[in-house]
């Protein structure tokens, strides 16, 4: 038997020893800091899942444009087993829930201690959010199949899934590489040369170099964005973060942690490409790239990638002293799959009905839709 309780601002559920709740506020996340840090180096999980992502993603993204926080926790006692960080909508007639991430283009997952009951704990907890945050609906980008968040989603009842549409996320596993010299000779040999021959002409223009930099460089965030957004129109591939400048000071906040860098590959000391990488426990995941068309024929993105995935190889490891595996990002890009050499984790991103009210609704227009479509044909055969 289940029992509620109202405590602090929050709902929570006790069933047996496990307690689950849906933190509110910005100030009952700061209550669970340290637990959350040791469980997601524990879980080896990615920037976006971190306390820090998790916050800044909240206080520049979804805060400032009126979302409300519920984020789903699961205790053992006094130790946190489990996050669900989400963020809802409200609408004129319903609500909506997401991940409380960035929003962009990065895997979805929930944080999870590792044991025989983890799948058990990410059913329920998934399971306890809907009942506690009570949403009309649910949107979940980029789950990888089988992660927890996925094996979750599966547990759902079948006829909640509304729309689904699948994606692969390449990444490199760099662990298990011996050296540089040999990682990169397993490249295409057609690629190889494609970005020797760019590399050669770039520096015929001029002076190349390119930058490692940590710390705060608002110039050279803003600058991602006038070339993305530049990018975006041109290919006509609108994402909304590439517009928002919510997410632009997301990232401007991400960098006053040392595990955020930009690379920069500059010709006469100006920027033509631009990376974002975040340096996870046991990865790192590459988070925006961009670069000046105006520079296209010469590949700056190719370059800057070689550089940029090479600094990790060779300067980055986890706490196990292996070096970092690399995560591109959902997405088919030759680059990602050149790097990752065909490596890719399956993922799914859902829109799921998850309330009576939302699922009648639903049913009621289907109903509506089915009857409009017949009546062409019930018209003619009167006629």
């Amino acid at each position: 038997m289940a029992t509620t309780t109202r405590v602090s601002g929050h709902t929570s559920v006790g069933r047996g020893r496990l307690r689950y709740q849906i933190l509110r506020s910005t100030e009952e996340l700061l209550s669970i800091r340290a637990e959350w840090d040791r469980l997601w180096t524990e879980s080896g999980a990615e920037y976006h899942l971190s306390f820090f992502g998790i916050l800044h993603s909240w206080s520049e993204i979804h805060r400032p444009q009126g979302a409300a926080l519920c984020c789903a926790v699961v205790f053992d006692g006094g130790e946190l087993l489990g996050v669900l960080p989400m963020i809802s909508h409200r609408h004129r007639f319903s609500k909506t829930a997401a991940s409380c991430g960035p929003g962009s283009a990065e895997g979805n997952d929930m944080l999870l201690k590792k044991s025989g009951e983890s799948r058990a704990i990410a059913a329920a907890l998934l399971q306890k959010f809907l009942t506690l945050a009570r949403p009309d609906y649910l949107r979940l980008n980029f789950v990888r199949l089988g992660s927890d968040l996925g094996i979750a989603i599966q547990s759902l009842p079948k006829r909640r899934i509304i729309s689904s549409w699948d994606e692969i996320i390449p990444h490199a596993d760099l662990s298990k590489e011996t050296s540089w010299t040999a990682y990169k000779t397993c490249l295409s040999k057609n690629y190889q040369g494609n970005t020797a021959r760019a590399a050669r002409r770039l520096n015929e223009l001029g002076k190349v170099t390119i930058d490692v930099v940590r710390g705060e460089s608002d110039a050279l965030i803003e600058w991602i964005f006038v070339h993305k957004q530049k990018w975006s129109e041109r290919t006509n591939k609108r994402g909304d973060w590439v517009f928002s400048t919510y997410y632009q000071e997301y990232l401007k906040a991400l960098m006053s942690c040392p595990r955020f860098i930009l690379f920069a590959l500059r010709l006469d000391g100006n920027p033509i490409a631009v990376n974002m990488v975040a340096i996870d426990t046991k990865s790192a995941s590459w988070i925006i790239t961009t670069f000046d068309e105006e520079h296209k024929r010469f590949s700056p993105g190719n370059i800057l990638a070689e550089s940029m995935i090479e600094y990790v190889f060779e300067n980055c490891r986890a706490d196990n002293g292996e070096r970092l595996d690399f995560i591109f990002g959902p997405g088919k890009e030759t680059t990602k799959l050149q790097w990752s050499r065909g490596a890719a984790d399956p993922a799914r991103s859902y829109y799921i009905v998850t309330s009576r009210r939302a699922a009648a609704k639903r049913a009621l227009k289907q109903t509506l839709r089915r009857t409009a479509a017949l009546i062409p044909f019930l018209r003619k055969g009167h006629s």
